[in-house]
């Protein structure tokens, strides 16, 4: 590798989205200190825009790397920008609103809101190891920041305690695993490594040890089973609209950078690891639908849920290269529905009580296009159609049964009827309880009601026509075609 000067100028060119967003961030930073308070929410919004436009602007050559062949900035990598900014976006239209009614104004959470973006970004669009280690340090910093932000609040001192501590223990298990890996073939480059396999297949026992730790490391990150004791008690102490942020924004880095790293090593080849994901879907599908049930408080009940639907995801994963495109969709569409259901729980948040399924009782009669708006993300959640939460789950259930998963295909069509159990009776007490005046009084202002519109809209758009993200995916993923895909 020789260095050019010239390359700095067109390596910058090719991550122009990243360094906007940090240009962005500084602005903010900036803002923050001459007290502009106000257009903070816009211009982060904006920001994250205009990142998404210049990834897509520009045409992008197939396997195109930047820095030496550690940042992908061609094949599928524009649209893992698009789909991470649209998460910071959909996002911002709950957080200004939540923070002025719970009268925290906190205008930190902009800047670190496009921090988290860029090391989001950095992990998924990485091609080097220690990229990847980089973009997860950079925006595991911001979530626990966020964790914590309520500094005054014990359930959110506890959030942020226990997701520093589990969190820095899973890096900590990802280091070591990318340090054996090194060791083991010499490269810390997933192209190196996977040119370099005779290695691995020469020392297995090492490469198991070295990728299992890897594993453990993401797995943490996603909150599946058995690493997920820390996500209900983080998402409750959480502020509301951050924490949809948190379960879907990370979730979707962290998957994508896990799907990028077992196809470049062929993982499907290495039946021990398929077997490894293959039991961590199939118990976080269970467990988390079960514990979902039994519980009383929307923010845990929407934890438990992300831990299953964290199985739904690892199931497309065990599908291999086929299934990449159904992981990627499926985690775009849980995006969606997760932020825009955190998001209406927190616009009926005052004190963490409100989150109990007990106050939303009758508040279909007193809030019908609230209680519309959250049955419906609840019934795409849920996998009903026509809704988009319904294809997302046929993608990954034909991905899965397409590699001969049908076992595992089976165990998540079951999970799913248990699922729809707590969905809906949650859309039950809001039309049927008993009490006639509910205890929690939503009201959208304009930004929070533009938000559940667009995302309503998206829901019921993606779930007749899925193919206008579908298309593009394939179009950019080279080589990776899913068969689900490919019937629309």
């Amino acid at each position: 590798m020789n260095f050019n000067p010239g390359d700095i100028v067109n390596f910058s060119v090719m991550v122009a989205p990243i360094l906007f967003l940090l240009a962005v961030g500084l602005m903010l930073m900036l803002m923050d200190v001459l007290k502009a308070h106000s257009s903070m929410p816009l211009i982060a919004g904006l920001g994250l825009i205009g990142a998404a436009i210049l990834a897509i602007l520009p045409e992008k050559i197939s396997g195109m790397q930047a820095f030496y062949g550690m940042i992908e900035v061609g094949n599928i990598a524009p649209l893992n920008i698009v789909f991470l900014c649209l998460s910071g976006v959909f996002t911002i239209f709950f957080l200004p609103d939540y923070l002025h009614r719970q009268e925290k104004p906190i205008y930190d959470v902009y800047p670190l809101l496009i921090f988290a973006i860029i090391g989001m970004i950095m992990m998924a669009n990485a091609s080097d190891l220690l990229i990847t280690f980089i973009g997860l340090e950079t925006f595991s910093i911001a979530l626990y920041v966020f964790a914590a932000l309520f500094k005054k609040e014990e359930t959110s001192n506890e959030a942020g305690l226990k997701y520093f501590l589990l969190g820095a223990f899973a890096s900590a298990f990802l280091l070591l695993g990318i340090s054996l890996l090194y060791g083991l073939t010499g490269y810390t480059n997933l192209n190196d490594i996977a040119a370099n396999a005779a290695k691995i297949t020469d020392n297995l026992p090492l490469f198991y040890t070295a990728i299992g730790l890897f594993i453990i490391g993401f797995l943490f990150k996603v909150s599946a089973f058995p690493f997920h004791n820390w996500t209900p008690d983080v998402y409750s102490g959480t502020p509301t609209p951050l924490a949809g942020f948190m379960a879907t924004g990370s979730k979707m880095a962290a998957f994508i950078a896990l799907g990028t790293v077992l196809i470049k090593l062929n993982f499907t080849q290495y039946h021990k690891l398929v077997n490894i994901l293959a039991i961590a879907a199939i118990l976080s599908m269970i467990y988390g639908n079960i514990v979902a049930v039994r519980q009383k408080n929307l923010k845990r009940m929407l934890a438990y849920s992300s831990i299953a639907h964290t199985g739904y995801v690892l199931l497309g994963l065990c599908a291999g290269k086929a299934g990449f495109v159904a992981v990627i969709f499926y985690m775009f569409i849980y995006t969606i529905m997760n932020i825009g259901a955190f998001g209406l729980v927190g616009i009926a948040e005052k004190t963490f009580s409100d989150t109990d399924m007990d106050k939303w009782k009758g508040l279909g009669i007193k809030a019908p296009y609230f209680a519309a708006a959250m049955s419906l993300f609840l019934f795409s959640m849920a996998g009903i159609p026509p809704f988009a939460g319904f294809m997302s789950k046929y993608q990954v259930f034909i991905a899965a049964i397409g590699s001969g998963q049908i076992l595992l295909a089976v165990i998540g069509i079951l999970t799913s009827v248990i699922a729809a159990f707590y969905y809906i009776y949650l859309i039950v007490v809001m039309y049927f309880g008993k009490n006639e005046t509910p205890e929690v009084s939503p009201r959208f202002d304009l930004t929070t009601g533009l938000g559940i519109g667009l995302l309503a809209v998206l829901i019921l758009l993606l779930g007749i026509f899925p193919s206008l993200v579908l298309q593009p995916l394939l179009q950019y993923m080279s080589g990776s075609v899913s068969a689900v895909a490919a019937a629309f």
